[in-house]
């Protein structure tokens, strides 16, 4: 579990979260959603360590992370597991090189292990003899599914997504939500995924966190979010499909 515990932040003057508490489960797939400047970006990545906290607590499985000394705060960044908007591989690595590359810089493993390991991650999403190819001559659902290979290769107990199904076409984004459903329950992981796709929303969201203004406005699941009579909630929702439609 992760519990963020009245959590600011601020750049300069401008405040972007104010004294937010939320709780990610274990085995669930957790979303955060809102509209753009909502603050959603920020907080994914001041719960990974990416921006620093003005206030509150970030806690993991019972450990306050401000607490912690250098030595356990870089443990759980091994337990951290993040694919970023737009998969973020190594342009210059093929497949294999990527996925390999967290186990080459934390892990003790033999090349044999290694490479078994890479192996398992790869099959694990759906992607056989790519091996040898760079993440150009792959799709962008297949990039996708490499980063995600990527970030369970170390095992992690916490999986963050920042946009999962950005740039996806509908059929290839409903196969990522899918394989995030599976590993989370597969692997038992608190996963925290950062989405607008309303799609993702109805179908995956065990735990779902609105974000607005910087305030956790709502909170609920993918059956709730339909009966809910939070204002801002439906507009943003009415919004996102009907923007989806106009795409369309």
């Amino acid at each position: 579990m992760i519990e963020v515990r009245n959590i600011s932040k601020s750049f300069g003057e401008e405040q972007i979260l104010k004294n937010i508490s939320l709780t990610f489960e274990r085995g669930k797939t957790n979303l955060i959603i809102g509209q753009s400047g909502s603050g959603k970006t920020v907080l994914l990545k001041s719960i990974v360590g990416i921006h620093e906290i003005d206030e509150g607590e970030i806690i993991f499985g019972g450990q306050v992370y401000s607490s912690m000394d250098r030595k356990e705060k870089q443990k759980i960044r091994q337990e951290i597991g993040m694919v970023f908007q737009g998969g973020a591989l190594f342009d210059s690595y093929t497949v294999y090189e990527n996925v390999i590359f967290p186990l080459r810089m934390f892990s003790g493993m033999s090349k044999k292990e290694m490479n078994k390991r890479v192996d398992f991650c790869l099959d694990r999403v759906n992607l056989q003899n790519v091996n040898d190819f760079y993440p150009s001559e792959i799709s962008g659902g297949m990039q996708k599914r490499v980063a995600i290979a990527r970030a369970i290769v170390l095992n992690p107990k916490y999986l963050f997504f920042d946009e999962p199904n950005s740039g996806l076409d509908p059929k290839t984004a409903i196969v990522i939500d899918n394989l995030i459903k599976e590993i989370t329950v597969d692997f038992n992981t608190v996963t925290v995924i950062n989405t607008h796709d309303m799609n993702s929303v109805a179908e995956t969201g065990d735990n779902i966190a609105f974000i607005y203004n910087g305030q956790a406005w709502w909170t609920g699941n993918n059956k709730d979010i339909l009966e809910s009579e939070n204002k801002e909630l439906n507009e943003f929702v009415f919004a996102t499909k009907l923007m989806r439609s106009i795409k369309k």
